[in-house]
């Protein structure tokens, strides 16, 4: 029994460690957090609730559970003479799961114009209205994405060419305190591969940007790039 005693108590002591160091996410304290309350710098004047904004549990545009009414265009893909997406599984356009960051991330506007499917109940059915008409423009990434890191490409096929060194999938996820199948949604290089979007809390605080992991001495970047 003192054994089994002491086996229970490393298990406990390890448990809390590892929760210590990544524990759940807390989109409250993030800039993700719109409500009329939260104290950011962009909010919204009429709306209390904190998920409403991009869920709904009823009458969603579908998953995850989307409230936002937004329709993506047709983007100018990352491409150069050393990568092209297109040349590892990608179709030259942000996948999915990214196009949603893209109903607010678009143009400046994009998060005060999207209308909602499911507007809030506590407010009579009103639209969310907002202390802002244009979100910074560092958050606006456009439609031209030829700037930005690659994104809507496979990424174990890309991690196969050695020129690139990068760590495989598990390996990089890992990195992150994370699952493969977290960072890599249906094995894909997605806005999520890098940016929790409801916070992850580490040693009590949010990493900084919504990042996965802090970004500190390149640390995010070498979760990957095995430079």
């Amino acid at each position: 029994m003192k054994k089994l005693a002491l086996v229970l108590a490393v298990a406990a002591a390890i448990a809390l460690a590892v929760a210590g160091v990544y524990a759940a996410s807390d989109i409250r304290n993030t800039k993700h957090n719109l409500s009329n309350w939260s104290g950011n710098t962009y909010r919204s004047t009429n709306y209390n609730e904190v998920c409403v904004f991009c869920h709904t549990p009823h009458m969603a545009g579908g998953w995850p559970l989307w409230n936002r009414n937004y329709t993506a265009p047709t983007f100018i893909a990352y491409s150069s003479v050393m990568f092209d997406p297109q040349n590892y599984g990608g179709t030259g356009q942000p996948d999915e799961t990214s196009k949603l960051c893209f109903s607010c991330h678009e143009q400046q506007n994009t998060a005060s114009t999207t209308t909602l499917f499911n507007t809030s109940n506590l407010v009579n059915g009103a639209a969310p209205s907002f202390n802002f008409v244009k979100i910074h423009p560092t958050a606006a990434l456009g439609t031209d994405l030829r700037d930005d890191h690659p994104i809507g490409f496979n990424y174990a096929a890309a991690q196969a060419n050695t020129a690139y060194e990068i760590y495989p999938a598990n390996s990089a996820a890992a990195n992150m305190g994370e699952t493969a199948a977290a960072v890599f949604p249906g094995g894909q290089m997605t806005c999520s591969s890098c940016h929790d979007v409801h916070g992850k809390v580490v040693s009590g605080s949010v990493i900084p940007v919504l990042l996965r992991r802090s970004n500190a001495s390149s640390m995010l970047c070498w979760s990957c790039h095995n430079k």
